[in-house]
């Protein structure tokens, strides 16, 4: 016999003789084969097809699948293929797709429930299996527990939408189209406030671990360690198939539980509107109040278009009289146009759209500013003074990224600008005039498709400071609106959706156009005219590009040509966290966040790219860095997981960093999640790995 015949019958005897011998060999005959990955991703996609079944499994030989391998927020995460697709229908599907991962010893795999991210391969995978929730959209509410079950494939559109009847929502996030994956990072909804971060309000979760075993962990189970991971934890502590969580008494559309809206400002109010944001979190501290502070600007041809935003909410029928309403010093400031006026909760979340416009890179970074009493505390400000500082040091940075970033682009033919449009096109976060209406329901799996949207009441625009704004009338009914009850989970009791019946489904459009034209009239409101905006003169923006999308070979170009690229919008987002909300998720059982009790604000730096640019130029990949570079967070304070780029160790600004990482070796010893899965880095062998970098 030949030697290249006996080694491999060697490999088999000592093989068999470890299964059976009662030497120690036999204690670890699970861990052994896993140890190192033996398979391709195709012999595991192979048997899921077998036994799942196509449209369960999605090959890139099937029409389905491009589109599914494409749905992602994100263009840079359109840009993978992953070998299969699987969309689960139960747990067991779950179950089963990631037990034949880990037989297999491990292969590249993703998961995605709204697909909002905006790390690269975060919610998709290059050559390996993708498990999307797009039919696992399910929600239901349990009177009797007085709490709600999300399936993780819902939005918080579709969620909010369903339950407005019942006059009950879920602690969720402040844009429609984003996912239940923002529980797993936290989570700041407008309720943050009184009620903690989003998943503060968790009770419980189903979780496929990695090696396929399904548990309930909630916080007096034996997976309470693993249920306390989950908030904050992101998609490194198995995937989770359930969310049970508080249901929040915000009251139906009729109601008007709330007041608040938006305001536009232009860029000379920015230093004023930077030094408001610092005191709104130096000094406010009511666990009714919410905030959302944007210094953005839109880029095109060469010319920077600047753009302060702020939107707030506030719970209850009235502001505050004077210096005890949390917004006054906002209010005092010059403005383009105000929009403020009662609402309720599922009308606040659909002032700033659905945040569900796809085709645009998107890359994000993450920082956060504590208060003057809080930095003054740790040494790092002698006063409230030098504490501001930090917030104009990121503005400053801000600026020389917008001249380092902007491209431009050949002029096009007859070389005449396009006259300026208002509201700022590419714009990624802007609030609506009208707004949308809360989106009506789709049936799974036909979601994602647009939105229908609602006009808002009248609008009082002012440039005076301290106008009285217009309040809004009564909202318009919903009485041509379907909601369609959704399935519930056995385990629980469901309270029924009401329906309505305006007709056909395909006619429900036409009905809503015809009520909004013969029944309520046009809106009434009134905005500046572009002539009267205070933006530079002129203002040219282009056209929608129908160039095709290039994919790239390298994840980041190399080649800079201001001639033929840019950005297209800018951000820096700033989000006051207030000991009230602290005290709240700590109340609920605590977060692996735990941020020290003082107020702060989680800042955001968002860059969106131009729609047909498949690359980020290396000029623009390195002015994202050095703005990162001179907005460093306070000492001690967390970053915001959802906001992050994935080269910030974020789980290692944690106040439970430890902890995570105790329960992460528990639940994965051999680090397969780490190994296989891109996400955030800090937990495992192979923390220093690339975790996705845009």
């Amino acid at each position: 016999m030949s030697l290249s015949f006996r080694a491999p019958l060697l490999f088999v005897a000592v093989l068999l003789f470890s299964l059976v011998s009662s030497t120690p060999l036999q204690a670890k005959p699970a861990l052994l084969p896993r140890q190192q990955p033996q398979n391709s991703t195709l012999s595991v996609c192979s048997p899921l097809l077998n036994n799942l079944g196509s449209p369960t499994v999605l090959t890139p030989f099937e029409f389905e699948f491009r589109d599914a391998a494409s749905s992602a927020w994100n263009l840079y995460n359109t840009l993978y293929t992953p070998t299969c697709i699987v969309h689960p229908r139960t747990v067991e599907d779950v179950s089963r797709v990631m037990k034949a991962i880990y037989d297999a010893g491990g292969v590249k795999y993703a998961v995605q429930a709204g697909g909002h991210s905006a790390m690269r391969e975060w919610d998709t995978t290059d050559g390996g299996v993708l498990i999307s929730f797009r039919n696992m959209a399910n929600v239901s509410y349990d009177p009797v527990r007085d709490t709600i079950n999300l399936q993780p494939g819902i939005r918080w559109g579709e969620a909010i939408g369903r339950l407005e009847p019942l006059g009950v929502a879920p602690l969720g996030g402040r844009l429609g189209d984003v996912g239940t994956g923002l529980l797993l990072g936290g989570g700041l909804s407008y309720l943050s406030a009184r009620h903690g971060f989003s998943v503060d309000a968790l009770v419980a979760a189903d979780v496929v671990l990695v090696d396929g075993r399904v548990v309930t962990a909630n916080a007096t189970n034996e997976y309470s360690d693993l249920f306390r991971a989950l908030k904050g934890g992101a998609n490194r502590f198995g995937i989770v198939t359930r969310y049970e969580v508080k249901a929040i008494h915000v009251g139906t559309t009729e109601e008007k539980m709330m007041v608040g809206g938006s305001i536009v400002y232009d860029n000379s109010t920015t230093e004023t509107l930077l030094r408001a944001t610092a005191n709104y979190v130096n000094n406010v501290d009511d666990p009714n109040s919410s905030i959302l502070v944007i210094i953005g600007a839109t880029l095109a041809n060469n010319t920077v278009s600047p753009i302060n935003i702020i939107t707030f909410f506030y719970n209850g029928t009235l502001l505050p009289e004077g210096r005890a309403n949390p917004y006054h010093e906002f209010m005092q400031i010059t403005s383009l146009a105000v929009a403020i006026g009662s609402c309720s909760y599922a009308e606040a979340n659909a002032v700033l759209g659905s945040g569900g416009d796809k085709g645009n890179g998107q890359i994000f970074g993450a920082s956060a500013f504590g208060s003057a009493e809080y930095e003054i505390s740790q040494g790092l400000a002698k006063d409230a003074d030098e504490s501001f500082e930090k917030y104009m040091n990121a503005y400053r940075a801000f600026n020389k990224f917008l001249d380092k970033a902007k491209g431009t682009p050949r002029p096009t033919p007859t070389g005449t600008p396009t006259p300026p449009i208002w509201p700022p096109p590419g714009f990624p976060i802007f609030p609506t005039f009208p707004a949308p209406k809360p989106p009506p329901v789709p049936t799974p799996p036909q979601y994602p498709g647009p939105f229908p949207t609602m006009p808002l009441p009248p609008i009082a625009t002012s440039t005076i400071p301290g106008s009285t704004p217009t309040p809004f009338p009564p909202a318009p009914t919903w009485s041509q609106l379907t909601s369609v009850p959704p399935p519930t989970f056995p385990t629980t009791t469901s309270v029924p959706i009401p329906t309505t019946t305006p007709g056909p489904q395909t006619d429900a459009p036409n009905a809503r156009r015809q009520e909004t034209s013969s029944t309520r009239g046009p809106p009434t409101w009134s905005f500046p005219s572009s002539s009267t905006l205070m933006f530079p003169t002129p203002v040219p923006y282009p056209t929608p590009s129908t160039t095709p999308r290039p994919v790239p070979v390298q994840p980041i170009s190399f080649i800079d040509d201001p001639e033929e690229d840019g950005i297209s919008a800018a951000l820096l987002a700033f989000t006051p966290v207030m000991k009230s909300q602290i005290e709240a998720g700590r109340r609920a059982g605590g977060n692996m966040m735990d941020p020290p009790l003082a107020n702060f604000a989680f800042v955001q730096f968002h860059v969106t790219m131009p729609e047909w640019l498949g690359i980020v130029p290396k000029r623009v990949a390195e002015g994202r860095r050095e703005v990162l570079n001179e907005m460093p967070p306070s000492n001690g304070l967390p970053l915001y997981m959802n906001e992050c780029d994935a080269e910030q160790n974020v789980f290692e600004t944690y106040g439970q960093y430890e902890l995570l990482k105790r329960v992460y070796q528990k639940y994965d010893p051999t680090g397969l999640n780490v190994r296989f899965m891109k996400g955030p880095m800090g937990l495992g062998p192979s923390a220093k790995a690339d975790h996705g970098r845009p």
